[in-house]
Formats: C-alpha cells, sequence, structure tokens
C-alpha cells in the first residue's frame, strides 16, 4: 500500500521551495517532470520514491477536516495549500516523502499529515505514479488511510487505463472508508474495493466475499469448492448505523451560453440538508468554494467535452451531504443536460425528510430543473462515508417525472400505471411525484418503479 503524505502550507509553494525540498530529499535523486506539473523523485536505480502533486488553495476548509480528521484541520494557516506526495511504501521513499513535506511545511509554514505506514509487499514498479500492481484486465491502487477519496491520482489513473480497457481495483485495510464518491466507482462491474482482513486474506468491501489474487482479472471471487463462501468475518453486524437518502437526478438544458448549471445541486442540498454545498471541484478534495458562476465558467470552457464535478456540505451545519454532477453538452455546444447524485446523512431512518420530497420535486420544476427524479433509502453513517461491512439494499422511495415528460406523456396518461402520483406546481411547469408503495417490499417496490416507467413511455403519440 502506498504512503501518503500531506502538507498543509500557509503560501504557495513555488520552484524554489519545491527544487530546495526535493534536494532535501537526497542530492543524489533524480527529478522527473510529468503532465499536469507532477514531478517524480527516482533513485539511484531509477525507480520511483515519490511522487509530487501540484499545490491546490484550500477555500473549503471543511474538506481537510472530512478527508484528513478534525486533528488535521485545527489551527491551519489564514491562508492555506495543500500538497499532497505519494510515496513507495519501504523506508527509502517514506524518509523522501517526509523529507518533501517538512521542507516545504519549514519554508512556508503548516503543517503535515501521513497515512497509514503502507505496506511495500503489495508494491510493483508501473507506468503510473497511483497504481502499484498491474493486472492483464485491472489495476490496482492501494491507500491505507483512514477516510479514502475519489483523489486525483485515482481518477487520473482510471482515465490512463480507459485506452486499455482495465478496471479499477483499490485496496485498503479494515479500518478504511470510502467516500461516497469513490465507493459509487467502485460499485461499477468489475471494478472492487478489495479489504484486508488482517490475517493474511482479504475480502470484497462491498459484498463481504473472500477475494483471491488473480493474474488477468485482479482481485475475484475465492472458490469454495462448489459452496457458496461465508462473508468475512464481523461483515454482517447490524449494530445501529444511521441512514441515507440518495438522489438522483437528470436534467436538460435548452440553448444557452450560462444554462444555470449547478442550481439543481443547491435545490436538492436545501431541501434535504438544510445548507449549500460548501465546496467543488473536479475531484475530492473539492477545495474550491461553491460558486455557480466558477463553476459555469469551468464547464463552458470545457465544452462540448462533458466534466465530472465532485461537491460536499459544510461539516458543522445541517445534515452532511456529498455527491456529483456529471455535465454533458449536445454536438453543437450549446445545449446542456446534467446527472446529479447525491447522497445526504442522517442520524437514523426516522429522521429522513421524507415530506420534503414532494417540495424539492415542485421547486425543481418551477425552475426548469427536472426531468427525472429517482430518490431511494440506505443504511450508512450519518457523515456519508462507507465502511466494510453490509449497509443492505437501498429501497426505493419514489420517484418524479418533469414538465417535458409530463407534456409528453399527457397528464391523464402519466397519472394512471402502477403507482399512484401526485401532481405538482403551476400550470405550465407540471411535474409528478411518484412514491412508493408504502407496505411494499423492496423488490416489489422496485419492480413497481419499472412498471410505472414503462406505462409512461407507451403513451400513445398525439
Amino acid at each position: 500500500m502506498s504512503y501518503d503524505v500531506v502538507a498543509l502550507l500557509a503560501a504557495e509553494p513555488g520552484m524554489i521551495a519545491v527544487s530546495h525540498s526535493l534536494r532535501d530529499a537526497g542530492a543524489d535523486l533524480s527529478v522527473r517532470p510529468l503532465d499536469g506539473g507532477v514531478i517524480q523523485l527516482r533513485d539511484a536505480d531509477r525507480r520511483v520514491l515519490a511522487t509530487l502533486e501540484p499545490a491546490q488553495l484550500v477555500e473549503s476548509r471543511d474538506e481537510v477536516a472530512r478527508l484528513l480528521g478534525a486533528e488535521a484541520a485545527v489551527n491551519l494557516p489564514e491562508t492555506c495549500w495543500w500538497s499532497e506526495v505519494r510515496a513507495r511504501p519501504d523506508a527509502e521513499g517514506r524518509e523522501a516523502a517526509h523529507r518533501i513535506a517538512d521542507g516545504l511545511a519549514l519554508r512556508l509554514g503548516g503543517s503535515v499529515w501521513t497515512s497509514g505506514p503502507g505496506d511495500f509487499s503489495l508494491w510493483e514498479e508501473t507506468g503510473h505514479p497511483a497504481v502499484e500492481v498491474e493486472a492483464e484486465e485491472a489495476f490496482i491502487v492501494a491507500q491505507d488511510r483512514e477516510v479514502v477519496p475519489l483523489s486525483s491520482w485515482i481518477t487520473d489513473a482510471v482515465s490512463a487505463n480507459a485506452l486499455r480497457g482495465t478496471v479499477l481495483q483499490v485496496v485498503t485495510p479494515r479500518t478504511s472508508r470510502l467516500t461516497y464518491a469513490l465507493r459509487t466507482l467502485l460499485t461499477q462491474p468489475m471494478a472492487r474495493w478489495v479489504v484486508r482482513d488482517g490475517e493474511g486474506g482479504q475480502f470484497d468491501g462491498v459484498s463481504g466475499l473472500p477475494l483471491r489474487w488473480d493474474r488477468v482479472h485482479g482481485y475475484v471471487p475465492a472458490s469454495h469448492g462448489g459452496n457458496t463462501p461465508e462473508p468475512a468475518h464481523g461483515f454482517l453486524d447490524i449494530s445501529p448505523l444511521g441512514a441515507h437518502l440518495v438522489v438522483d437526478l437528470s436534467v436538460r438544458h435548452g440553448a444557452s451560453y450560462a444554462p444555470p448549471l449547478g442550481r439543481a445541486v443547491e435545490l436538492a442540498a436545501e431541501h434535504l440538508a438544510g445548507r449549500l454545498p460548501a465546496g467543488w471541484g473536479p475531484h475530492e478534495p473539492a477545495l474550491a468554494p461553491w460558486e455557480r458562476e466558477r463553476l459555469v465558467r469551468l464547464v463552458r470552457h470545457r465544452a462540448p467535452r462533458s466534466a465530472v464535478l465532485q461537491f460536499s456540505g459544510p461539516r458543522d451545519a445541517g445534515h452532511p451531504f456529498t455527491g456529483g454532477v456529471r455535465v454533458s453538452w449536445a454536438p453543437d455546444g450549446e445545449r446542456a443536460s446534467e446527472r446529479v447524485s447525491l447522497a445526504v446523512g442522517y442520524e437514523d431512518e426516522g429522521a429522513l425528510p421524507l415530506e420534503a420530497l414532494p417540495r424539492l420535486v415542485e421547486a425543481l420544476a418551477a425552475e426548469g430543473l427536472l426531468d427525472v427524479l429517482h430518490v431511494r433509502r440506505a443504511r450508512g453513517r450519518r457523515d456519508v462515508t462507507f465502511e466494510p461491512r453490509w449497509h443492505g439494499l437501498a429501497a426505493p422511495v419514489g420517484m418524479a417525472l418533469g414538465p417535458d415528460g409530463v407534456r409528453r406523456a399527457g397528464e391523464e396518461h402519466a397519472l394512471t400505471g402502477p403507482l399512484e402520483g401526485e401532481l405538482l406546481g403551476e400550470v405550465g411547469a407540471r411535474a409528478i411525484w411518484y412514491p412508493a408503495p408504502g407496505d411494499a417490499t423492496r423488490r416489489r417496490s422496485s419492480e413497481a418503479m419499472a412498471a410505472q416507467l414503462r406505462h409512461i413511455a407507451a403513451a400513445p403519440r398525439a
């Protein structure tokens, strides 16, 4: 597993400070610049010792506490820069990372945070600084952190391996938790959260099933003579955990140079968490303060390429939440669409604000920000991080159809079908909220939602 060091600095690390700090790691070491301002430090045998990422200005300080812990956020400099070093996890690599980070902190002021000790047994020299091991159809990123985010290291590794068609697998100790963004990524086909059990084995952090190493596919389920294996010890812990409300929302914007991107995120956060987002960015940590104008400028600059952004809520106000938004553009670069995923944490299931959902639907429809909405509930920690334990299956709470969909299907047709819908909003901005049957099982609710969507799609053409 890698060894990560974060220097939280009182001034931006310029080339002079960086050069001197790299020299502190050893005058006989070589430096190699990579794309995007990344710098690698190599030993006498040309093996990677440490990789330094460009520093980021910390404008949303809640991210420091969310990802590094409350102690790391104490007495932060008034102006703060996040500078991260990823090191080879042997003694030589760890020492080099500390010399770089400590040198920056001494020259510029600030403090240094470190991850767990790492594990050199998993390390192989690969073509990417975030990747420890490569299989034929998977690449392995190992992280020894209390909270493992969807970092720039990981997103860059995913992009770099996209052409190879290989999938991401993340290895952590049992004590780690994943952010919502990273766990969501790891629930995709063949991706995997690999958890070391502390006894020489490993298991899947989502399903709990034991895993073994395979040179072709990476970590795969371990066979047990044709029998269904038992989940890892303690994985099925059913002690109180809290509750999540998960919102998936699609929005289609008309032609506009500056569409109201991010406004749907604000409405969902205000109605369900009681606060606006605190920070956003292309990955975690989401260090820029929430300003929709800046978000629109960045996304517009990337058009017609799509953009994926992460956001999170304030730490000590309202209910904790985090999520992501994907912005895609039509070929002409004028019409945009958003896919928003938001998870909000609550103390328990009784605290879920289900009564706020129709009001959210109405508010989205009134501003032309609703195509289709799906809402689910699930067990989960209030801080919206995920332990390697059973969280159960998410259960549908309801779904909504926006004004365009209602017009296409016709109000009369859309209000019929397996689910009883509630018509909301003013004339010209009608939406329909379909609550899940209150007395149905999770499976029957899911089937009813799917049947309602088929019914809407089968509306007769005018």
